[in-house]
Formats: C-alpha cells, sequence, structure tokens
C-alpha cells in the first residue's frame, strides 16, 4: 500500500522511523568525508597550543616479537601438600577440602577422578557439565553416553580407564575458567595423574589439551598423534598423550566423527601393540 507522505500523520510516523534508524542528516548535493569532519570538529575543541601543526601520523609503537608459550611447569603453582599423598581417598580428602579455589565455593560439587591405579588409559574431559556437576561423577549425562559408546567401538569398557575433569568443579553458569583459575587447578590435576599412575592420557577437549601442552597449545593441530607432556617431573615420569576431541563433538558434523574415529582407532591400536609385546616378554 502507498502511502501518501504528504499527510501530517504519515509524515510524523516516517520522521519517528528515521529518528529509530538512526538518520540525522539529509543526503547531500556532494559526498561529505564524515571521518575528516569528525577529525576538524575534534582539533577545533583542542587548546591552541594542543593543536597539530601541519599534517602529524602517529608513530606505529614497535611490534613486539612473538613469544614463546611459557612450558606447563612454570605455570604451575607450588602446592607441595599434595606431592605426599599415596591413596586415593587422600587425595580425594586434598582435592575436596582444597580452599585455594573460588570454583570450589560456588559449585555443587567436587567432581573427582574415578577409575584402577595403574590403569593403561586416564580419559581427561573439559569442566564439569551440568550432570557432572549435580552427580559429582567425570564424563556423566550425554557426554558420558557418547564416551561409553566410543569405547565400546574399540573393545573398552570405562571400568578399565581412570576417568577425570580437566578442573574439578564447574565454572558459574558453565563459563570458560580463567587463566588464574587453571594455573591454580592444574597441580591438583597433576597430583591425580602422579596417584593414579596411568600408562597413557586421553585429551578430550582443549582444556585438557592445554592444561598438558601449555595455554597456547592447538588441539585440532596436536590430535593424530602421541605426544610426551611437559610438565615438571617431580610429579612423575612424562606421559603419551593423545589429544582429541570431546566426545559431544561428535553431534558437530561429518569431519569431527571422522577425526575422533581415526584417533580411537590409533588409542585401538597402541593398546592392541603394548599388550602384545607385553605377552611376548611374559612368555
Amino acid at each position: 500500500m502507498r502511502v501518501d507522505v504528504t499527510e501530517s500523520g504519515a509524515m510524523a510516523a516516517l520522521l519517528r522511523l528515521q529518528m529509530e534508524w538512526g538518520v540525522d542528516v539529509l543526503v547531500d548535493e556532494q559526498p561529505q568525508d564524515r571521518f575528516a569532519q569528525s577529525r576538524e570538529e575534534r582539533e577545533r575543541s583542542l587548546p591552541v597550543d594542543a593543536q597539530p601543526q601541519g599534517e602529524q601520523v602517529p608513530a606505529r609503537p614497535a611490534a613486539r616479537p612473538p613469544q614463546a608459550p611459557l612450558p606447563v611447569a612454570q605455570s604451575v603453582p607450588d602446592l607441595g601438600f599434595l606431592r605426599g599423598l599415596e591413596t586415593v581417598d587422600a587425595l580425594a580428602a586434598a582435592i575436596d577440602g582444597f580452599s585455594g579455589c573460588s570454583l570450589r565455593s560456588t559449585a555443587t560439587t567436587t567432581v573427582l577422578p574415578r577409575g584402577p591405579v595403574g590403569a593403561r588409559v586416564m580419559v581427561i574431559g573439559d569442566t564439569p557439565d551440568e550432570d557432572e556437576d549435580r552427580s559429582g561423577i567425570p564424563f556423566s549425562g550425554v557426554g558420558g553416553q557418547y564416551l561409553d559408546r566410543m569405547l565400546a567401538s574399540i573393545g573398552l569398557t570405562r571400568k578399565e580407564l581412570v576417568v577425570a575433569s580437566a578442573i574439578p568443579w564447574r565454572p558459574p553458569g558453565g563459563r570458560p575458567p580463567s587463566p588464574a583459575e587453571v594455573a591454580v587447578c592444574l597441580p591438583l590435576l597433576l597430583a591425580s595423574i602422579s596417584l593414579f599412575r596411568p600408562q597413557r592420557l586421553l585429551l578430550c577437549g582443549g582444556l585438557a589439551v592445554r592444561m598438558m601442552f601449555g595455554s597456547q597449545a592447538n588441539p585440532l593441530r596436536l590430535r593424530g598423534k602421541w605426544r610426551d607432556t611437559q610438565w615438571d617431573t617431580t610429579w612423575g615420569p612424562q606421559r603419551p598423550a593423545l589429544a582429541m576431541r570431546h566426545p559431544l563433538q561428535l553431534r558437530a558434523g561429518a569431519r569431527a566423527r571422522r577425526e575422533i574415529w581415526h584417533d580411537l582407532l590409533l588409542l585401538s591400536v597402541t593398546l592392541d601393540d603394548e599388550a602384545g609385546i607385553t605377552s611376548v616378554m611374559a612368555e
């Protein structure tokens, strides 16, 4: 329907619409450089002695040379009391009673590692989600169901492995943990690895990968190959780690599912080869 803008009501409605859209000037006969006008207005507002003399181009600050990411060991706070733990129960009590991280006071429960000491693989996920926060069990809920199916596809069960969260408490609202929170929780994870003594680590998600390989680590570039971790050897010997997508990323698309399947095959072949070598040595 065509509106006759000559009517006063239609004209008022059109003006209100233009104001809502941010129209503040009519179209001129000649193009106007609004940026130059804004610069001139700023210069006129300066004191006389502060106005620029001629055309001056501000110098760009010298670019800083790229810095290599700090090794993981340099970002680990000294929590020496964790190194003297000898049992899983003592570790659980130490983590649950740890007051050095503010996340503990906002989370519902502490998500503690579970599984047999000396397992062939320790699966480390990201921050706890709502299901894990309620139950206190790593990889519960939908993510846990996907993990169980992934393990079953290569003949493994959760009972054979250690499962853990990268940090033991869910941040408020599920937000990403801050660098300070990650740094203070890293010794808790390293102490868990040291006490459970897994042979290998399966890092499911970006947070777990960055905690093991440094804050600048790219999870997608590190996947597909076993790599030695780089922590302080006072936490125990280095262990081969395999970076892979989180089980929930099975829903992301065909590429994610293909990459997860390739990493699972690498895990399966590696464990089978190690089992074969062990049986031969036993004979």
